[in-house]
């Protein structure tokens, strides 16, 4: 009965909580923000995290806001979820998992070590959830760095400016992390902002050691009048060479990194099906008790 009543209870809250959700979607429009290059997160349960952040703004927690918000752009969520917002989803995360424990406590496993287990989880699936999306886009942007090097190198030799080159880019190739990162570079110039600080500006904000050493050499080369067809031609030539060189140290690591695997599953499988139907056997023709 206990297990039922919780069972009842939890999806009591999940029925609540769609239907405050759709209530303030069909009372209040919110404007329509950028496209973001980040999945959609809980899009139905924006409303309410909105709700849960406004009292979150008021808890002075300024360096894990900031900390928070820079993620966020990493991760290219910042039109997805502020970090009020991002505060407010880890709390219910961690209501949930207490109400999953409680379940599990009341009706399974009577044991505080996999009540605290769960609850930790619970609080840390957000943060898990935001690593892996950070670590995603930073893939895919490295990725695709080395051939729009390479493009941007053969538009500038071919007489066009940088900028130009940059937008004429941003317009043909298909839109992903490292293209909305050049857009916004691109709108930061047309607002007023020179060339030098957009490009420190998307350098802090990418976080990437290949792309801050791109970033200082165009810099460089911009305040010391350099041509930039033969620097971005270097600049491609060694980030080719960079990845090849991660590439090289990927491969290196998978032998060790697949031993774990290998020792917890793939061996006591097979002495399993190898040595079992031997002990079988033998147990079967009575040696056993001989012994």
């Amino acid at each position: 009965m206990v297990f039922i009543a919780s069972i009842l209870l939890l999806a009591a809250i999940g029925v609540g909580v769609r239907w405050y959700t759709q209530r303030s979607k069909s009372k209040v429009r919110a404007p329509k923000q950028p496209a973001s290059p980040g999945p959609e997160l809980l899009s139905s349960a924006r409303p309410f995290l909105r709700q849960v952040a406004a009292y979150s703004q008021r808890v002075p927690l300024l360096g894990l806001k900031e900390r928070y918000a820079r993620q966020l752009e990493k991760a290219g969520l910042r039109f997805e979820l502020s970090a009020d917002e991002f505060l407010a989803l880890k709390a219910g995360a961690l209501v949930a998992a207490i109400g999953v424990a409680l379940v599990v406590y009341l009706s399974a496993v009577q044991n505080l070590m996999v009540v605290a287990a769960i609850i930790f989880l619970g609080f840390m699936i957000p943060d898990i959830r935001l690593q892996a999306s950070v670590q995603k886009q930073q893939h895919l942007f490295l990725r695709a760095l080395p051939g729009f090097l390479d493009l941007l190198a053969l538009s500038v030799e071919a007489g066009m400016g940088f900028d130009a080159a940059v937008l004429r880019l941003t317009e043909v190739l298909e839109a992903g992390p490292l293209i909305w990162r050049f857009q916004t570079f691109l709108r930061s110039v047309n607002v007023g902002k020179t060339r030098t600080e957009a490009l420190r500006e998307m350098a802090h904000k990418v976080d990437l050691p290949d792309f801050t050493t791109f970033a200082n050499v165009v810099i460089q080369a911009t305040e010391t009048g350099a041509s930039m067809g033969p620097v971005l031609r270097t600049a491609s030539a060694d980030m080719l060479s960079r990845r090849f060189d991660r590439a090289e140290k990927a491969a290196h690591e998978l032998p060790v990194k697949i031993l774990l695997p290998l020792f917890v599953f793939v061996f006591p499988a097979t002495f399993l099906m190898v040595l079992g139907p031997v002990y079988f056997q033998f147990i079967a023709s009575g040696a056993s008790g001989a012994l």
